[in-house]
């Protein structure tokens, strides 16, 4: 039996018994596990604070290969993202990356680069007070792009000419949009380019600037749309995340 520690980031969490909880943590350097905090809903319990999803936690955990489960045996807290909770849509967007990560990811296998960006979109949503669906835009983007199926935004996937201002038809297993003479009867969602203009921004822009996006409602239609299709297409079993759905019915 090992004992590790690393960082984590909550996903979700299951009641056990009266008192204890079962945990599916991101960690930092082991990927996607599922860990046991005994006594973890007591009220006198160690990890208090530390076992909310959304929250950037120091775990140590002692491994056994055999089991699923392990056990956890402490925690510090990193980041509460105090300004999430209590906000309905901020909570609902955070929920939604963990959400995204917990249904694309296998577990096992670590993903440094996918945990920092998640790290950064929850301390992002957490400061962010302006168009704070732009920053789960970028998260989405990027997290795509991280999994090895970046879309190519700028030209035709048929002819490789410029898509310019004319937009395009977005082929989801293809990773791009066909231009209207190429399109024919192949279909696709429809995107104008004033979307392509944002989602090939979102692409190179630095996170603390994606919420001062501010999209037309054809825009932010496209692109929610776009994003589902995407996932849907290129995750086995994935459906539209729930905690989405949540936040469009607050809006």
């Amino acid at each position: 039996m090992a004992i590790l520690t690393t960082e984590a980031v909550v996903l979700r969490g299951w009641k056990l018994g009266e008192t204890s909880k079962i945990l599916s943590l991101f960690t930092q350097d082991f990927g996607k596990i599922r860990v046991v905090a005994k006594g973890g809903r007591g009220p006198k319990s160690k990890f208090k604070g530390c076992l909310e999803p959304l929250t950037h936690i120091r775990a140590i955990y002692y491994e056994k290969k055999t089991r699923d489960l392990q056990l956890l045996s402490k925690t510090d807290l990193i980041d509460p993202h105090l300004k999430i909770i209590g906000n309905a849509k901020k909570t609902s967007l955070g929920l939604s990356a963990v959400e995204l990560v917990e249904k694309a990811l296998e577990s096992d296998e670590p993903h440094p680069d996918i945990f920092k960006l998640l790290t950064d979109t929850l301390k992002t949503i957490n400061q962010t007070d302006t168009f704070v669906e732009g920053v789960l835009w970028y998260f989405e983007s990027n997290f795509i792009d991280l999994m090895g199926y970046k879309p190519t935004w700028d030209v035709c996937l048929t002819c490789e000419k410029s898509l310019g201002g004319a937009g395009g038809f977005f082929q989801p297993a293809s990773g791009g949009l066909t231009c209207y003479p190429c399109t024919q009867e192949k279909g696709g969602l429809k995107i104008s380019a004033e979307t392509l203009e944002i989602l090939y921004w979102l692409q190179s822009c630095d996170i603390s600037q994606a919420g001062n996006l501010q999209p037309a409602v054809m825009q932010k239609a496209e692109i929610r749309k776009m994003f589902d299709l995407y996932f849907k297409t290129h995750i086995e079993h994935m459906r539209s995340l729930k905690s989405l759905q949540l936040f469009y019915e607050l809006e």
